[in-house]
């Protein structure tokens, strides 16, 4: 029972502290990055797993710039913008699904930290 508090606790991290909004978007960078190369590497399938995880460096470069604001409007707002490019994925390829998908992940994700660290 004690472990389960422990590791729930380590999984959300310190949400009542600001900074950790900071050091969850450094850590989901320097992870998306390492697969991103990983996968780079492998190639033939796993180019498209390149390509999604490539795809998150712009949001979190924007998110660090971005992670204090008071409202989060602008991670919203590109979070937004993703899902709305997503409405015609019927038309899209592989590689530009993979993109977007990628960016609406690390916008979304940041998004939804941003909130449950604020309402900590």
């Amino acid at each position: 029972m004690q472990f389960d508090l422990f590791l729930e606790s380590f999984l959300k991290g310190i949400k009542d502290d600001p900074e950790d909004l900071k050091l969850f978007i450094e850590k989901r960078s320097a992870g998306a990055k390492k697969i991103a190369e990983s996968s780079d590497k492998k190639g033939k399938y796993a180019t498209l797993t390149a390509i999604h995880f490539k795809a998150k460096e712009i949001p979190y470069n924007q998110s660090l710039k971005h992670w204090d604001d008071e409202d989060s409007k602008f991670i919203e707002g590109k979070a937004d913008e993703c899902f709305d490019k997503l409405k015609n994925w019927k038309e899209m390829s592989q590689r530009e699904f993979q993109h977007v998908m990628g960016q609406l992940e690390a916008y979304g994700e940041v998004f939804i930290r941003s909130v449950e660290t604020k309402s900590a």
